[in-house]
């Protein structure tokens, strides 16, 4: 089982929009076999960064597959649209857990 941590950089003010388009961006994602474990604001450190914690429910490879048929989602995809002037950039990394982790 693997993991995806997305750190998006909102543009300045654009923390409470971006919430708001998430919740149909984490729907999507869900409809594509994916869980949110978390969502998290950096509150000491860079102002506007929103990170996601994803179970991707498989391997890297999970990846790319749900988001292209992510894609093919209509409702994703007039969401998704709505990213670009909410968000200045965005880190994603995939990582696996460690024996010691619960």
């Amino acid at each position: 089982m693997g993991f995806m941590l997305a750190k998006l950089q909102a543009k300045y003010g654009q923390v409470p929009a971006l919430c708001e388009v998430m919740v149909h961006i984490r729907d999507g994602m869900e409809r594509q076999g994916w869980t949110l474990v978390g969502a998290y604001v950096t509150t000491i450190g860079r102002f506007h960064e929103v990170w996601d914690l994803w179970d991707v429910g498989g391997d890297a490879g999970a990846i790319g597959t749900a988001l292209t048929a992510a894609r093919q989602d209509p409702e994703f995809m007039k969401w998704a649209a709505k990213l670009p002037e909410l968000v200045e950039s965005e880190e994603t990394r995939y990582m696996e857990k460690l024996p010691y982790s619960p």
